[in-house]
């Protein structure tokens, strides 16, 4: 796992050590170091945020969307295992992570493998999400769940 820690480089720098990495921006974004990833698998869309501590699994791409933000210790995980005891070790489920524009994960929330979060969303801190998030909305709890609308289906 690799740790990016920009503290003490300026824009131009952390943005040409972010290429290095492999990760893909839009334009501008802040990340609040550090954060860990394996793979530098990511693309950033303009004005994404992603606080200290975040950990991003990026063994599939991982695609946060335009000024969408992570909160601290999130965790953004495109690998998973078979739970059964025989095939854990050998059933890897890989699977890519779309955060969308504008949709927001509170601290501490973990996100699954083929997990899609709609643009505008929130998922409140400290949530599980196992399934897809709907545009507009707010889910949390573990699983997280659809909680309400954020703005109504019809004012879309």
């Amino acid at each position: 796992m690799r740790l990016l820690d920009t503290h003490d480089l300026g824009k131009k720098q952390t943005n040409r050590l972010m290429a290095k990495a492999g990760i893909r921006t839009e334009g501008s974004v802040v990340i609040r170091p550090p954060i860990y990833f394996e793979r530098g698998n990511l693309e950033l869309g303009k004005g994404a945020f992603i606080n200290s501590g975040c950990v991003l699994l990026d063994e599939a791409t991982i695609r946060i969307g335009r000024k969408a933000m992570l909160g601290p210790q999130v965790r953004l995980c495109t690998t998973s295992h078979d739970v059964h005891p025989d095939r854990r070790k050998s059933n890897d489920y890989i699977a890519p992570i779309t955060v969308g524009d504008n949709a927001w994960i509170g601290a501490g929330a973990v996100i699954l493998p083929g997990v899609n979060i709609g643009q505008n969303s929130v998922v409140a801190a400290n949530s599980v999400v196992t399934e897809d998030v709907v545009a507009n909305a707010l889910y949390a709890g573990s699983p997280a769940k659809f909680k309400k609308w954020l703005v109504e289906p019809d004012a879309v």
